[in-house]
């Protein structure tokens, strides 16, 4: 039987077949489709099964990592949506924090809440912060709020936060209840069930996000569903989560702010398996697509995990300045930097990168198909590293002419340079603002990127690899054969996970080993259930606990390992020596004399026993074929250079060149300069070692 993966991405939908019983991969990309993404999705599955002699019933399993959610949120198209809160909190979603993002910018913005003030409505009930009942709920109030919402606002889709209800979840499941019974096709989120943990308004605003895009993706799921079962297909489909699992279909629309960076996420799982199969534990994970540039770092084979952060940004580079959201997600940065980000000068005569892109829909100048405004792809062509007659497996020939013309009028004359200077400047401005994003994200996690080494993904990734790394002082990059859908790779070895949380806030003092137990098993089961749901015995899964702690009156809590701790294990002992090594190791000091507080318990179940090596993508036997050769520009202190130019599929296991040297695959294209050298691995994964 065969597994598909397919990542869609801003300008390209990535593919990964797999066949399960020879272990052969199978990789292919496909021009995007922004209106209707599914139809590119489709479109791409129909050929790489025809080409390979699959049908669509000889499939059993399709994984899918979508930018839907994310992209809702930045266009704004999501459901018509309400919210039912408690009394006095109504504008908990225009309030915030109260606190400034950025403090020097005095017009400073945050987007408009999804929620406008006239859906936010409010339920006289109130519970103590113990869970304890103050105001019951009255039924017939939820009743004629919830006909309000509907008859006169139009709403598709309700968030219902209640205060305190991660302390007891009554009030919000008698409130569901209500509205079921009124209006049963109206979607309806509980924080109760989206995110059970402290702090109002960020559970609210992650339940009032969830409710806005859960109608768009069970549509989109459902269309999906629907035409893939129309081909034939019998099988499960799965869905990426940002936390770098997979979850079934239903867990995907009931909760799909879990999917809010899950084609990222599988980039870096992809990464660590790479790093993995090449002796290296600590990865720098580089993946540029056509629209966007994503980093991580891989810690001793661990992938850094982190629970809140912002989206649909109004700066994309300032972070605080979207909405806010409480999920697990693994820690990467993202910025609008890829293949089709556009370039422009200003007003004062530098070049300008990004993050606006052309995407596939007209797309850079090169591939005329209507783009006017130069992009890095459009560089990249007239710096010599992509050939015009082969891009794409031959099948886009890019309008070379034509780029060089509009690059010329927009970019070159302005500047008063030539075309390839201007190419080169373009191509330098993007390198920069990725290293120099790439430099504070590590630098604010207390990273040395020296040292590490640089797994590239994405189709733009090999080619920018060489110069992003050198900023970065990283002196290996590893280019994995099918490093340009290397997304789509990390789906299919992503295993079965779900992440279980909930508060209850107690001094550590005061809880007992079965208070641990109870709060534990109460999470495993509520995981398993997600599990067994897409297929995984719940007797054959490995669960990772772990506690978010803090002293008493601290501001913010840390997140504590129990590494190697059953739940049977865990008493207030083990949680607090955890509690005083994680302290140490983030703070370096101990702890203070003060009481220690646990605010969130967290279980991640995940099947066991899964191998961490990708199946071998079929590469052709035989010797190494003769290179071709083109001009090649590599800066102003190496200028052009007559450079050989190698097919992936021609190189030999073994092989050693000395730089400069471009080698080329249907997918993506690797280049080194002249003080590099390129080695080709057995499996013939290239490393630039610079």
């Amino acid at each position: 039987m065969y597994t598909l993966g397919m990542d869609i991405g801003g300008t390209f939908t990535d593919f990964t077949l797999v066949d399960r019983e020879s272990g052969s991969v199978t990789i292919d990309k496909e021009p995007t489709t922004p209106a209707n993404p599914a139809e590119g999705a489709l479109t791409g599955a129909r050929r790489i099964l025809d080409e390979n002699d699959v049908s669509f019933d000889d499939l059993d399993t399709v994984i899918h990592g979508t930018t839907l959610v994310s992209n809702t949120l930045i266009e704004g198209t999501g459901a018509t949506t309400g919210l039912l809160t408690t009394e006095g909190i109504r504008d908990t979603l225009q309030l915030r924090r109260g606190s400034r993002y950025d403090m020097f910018d005095w017009e400073m913005e945050y987007p408009d809440p999804l929620v406008p003030r006239q859906r936010r409505l409010e339920l006289d009930e109130r519970l103590t912060d113990d869970g304890e009942v103050v105001e019951p709920l009255d039924e017939e109030e939820v009743r004629e709020r919830t006909r309000t919402l509907v008859e006169d606002h139009g709403v598709d889709s309700v968030a219902v936060s209640l205060l305190h209800s991660y302390e007891s979840d009554t009030h919000e499941r008698a409130a569901a209840e209500v509205i079921e019974d009124e209006y049963p096709d109206l979607n309806v989120s509980l924080s109760a069930d989206v995110v059970p943990v402290i702090r109002e308004y960020e559970r609210t605003s992650t339940t009032v996000i969830n409710a806005y895009v859960a109608p768009v993706v069970a549509d989109y799921l459902e269309f999906l569903g629907s035409e893939l079962q129309s081909e034939g297909f019998a099988g499960e489909v799965y869905m990426m989560t940002s936390s770098g699992g997979i979850v079934d279909v239903q867990t995907a629309k009931a909760e799909p702010i879990r999917l809010v960076e899950s084609g990222p996420a599988a980039g870096v799982l992809a990464s660590r398996i790479f790093g993995e199969n090449h002796g290296n534990d600590d990865v720098f994970s580089f993946d540029m697509g056509g629209t966007t540039a994503k980093g991580s770092v891989v810690e001793d084979g661990d992938i850094r995990m982190k629970y809140e952060t912002d989206v649909a940004r109004v700066h994309r580079f300032k972070e605080g300045s979207g909405y806010d959201l409480v999920s697990p997600l693994i820690d990467l940065t993202e910025i609008g930097a890829g293949g089709g980000s556009i370039a422009s000068v200003n007003d004062v005569g530098l070049v300008e990168v990004g993050p606006e892109s052309a995407g596939s829909d007209p797309g850079p100048i090169c591939y005329n198909q209507g783009g006017e405004e130069p992009t890095v792809t459009d560089a990249s062509l007239l710096l010599g590293y992509l050939d015009p007659e082969n891009f794409y497996g031959g099948r886009m020939e890019l309008a070379a002419e034509r780029t060089e013309s509009i690059f010329a009028e927009t970019l070159a004359d302005p500047l008063d340079l030539s075309v390839t200077e201007a190419a080169w400047r373009v191509f330098e401005v993007v390198n920069e603002n990725m290293a120099t994003a790439f430099r504070r994200y590590a630098a604010s996690r207390g990273i040395d990127t020296r040292g590490l080494s640089m797994t590239a993904l994405g189709g733009a990734g090999p080619s920018h690899a060489f110069r992003v790394a050198r900023k970065l002082d990283i002196d290996e990059v590893v280019c994995p054969y099918g490093a340009g859908v290397g997304s789509s790779i990390g789906l299919t070895e992503a295993p079965r996970m779900y992440e279980a949380s909930s508060t209850s806030q107690a001094v550590l003092a005061s809880l007992t080993a079965e208070d641990f137990r109870r709060q534990f098993d109460a999470l495993r089961d509520e995981a398993a259930a997600v599990l067994e749901r897409a297929g995984i015995d719940p007797d054959e899964t490995e669960a990772s606990l772990s506690l978010d702690m803090r002293h008493v009156d601290q501001g913010h809590e840390i997140k504590v390992p129990l590494e190697g701790r059953a739940i049977d294990d865990v008493t207030p002992d083990v949680a607090r020596e955890a509690f005083e090594r994680t302290y140490q190791e983030t703070f370096n000091r101990e702890t203070l004399e003060f009481p220690v507080e646990v605010l969130t318990y967290r279980l991640e179940l995940a099947e066991a026993d899964r191998t961490a090596e990708t199946a071998q993508i079929a590469v052709p036997e035989g010797g190494s074929d003769e290179p071709n050769g083109r001009d090649v520009y590599f800066g102003p202190e190496d200028g052009t250079i007559a450079t050989d130019v190698y097919r992936w599929d021609g190189l030999e296991a073994g092989q050693t060149i000395d730089g400069p040297v471009v080698v080329e695959a249907d997918q993506t294209t690797v280049v080194a300069d002249p003080d590099s050298s390129v080695s080709v691995a057995d499996n013939y994964d290239i490393t630039i070692e610079l």
